[in-house]
């Protein structure tokens, strides 16, 4: 085995780690994302109600 046959087989794995690991990254950095931004949420807004007052003649 010859230096440049080292250097080739240490190439392929290091591509193949890279391949690897590509997927991951998309796969978990989406998840993350969707968690973060479910986790904060849209601001709800909430309506109050106000009954009519009732004028009592007087």
């Amino acid at each position: 085995m010859t230096i440049n046959d080292v250097s080739l087989i240490g190439k392929k794995v290091l591509v193949g780690v890279i391949v690897t690991l590509i997927p991951f990254i998309i796969i978990f950095g989406g998840l993350w994302l969707g968690r973060k931004l479910l986790e904060k949420g849209p601001a709800t807004k909430t309506a109050q109600i106000v009954q009519p007052q009732k004028n009592s003649p007087s």
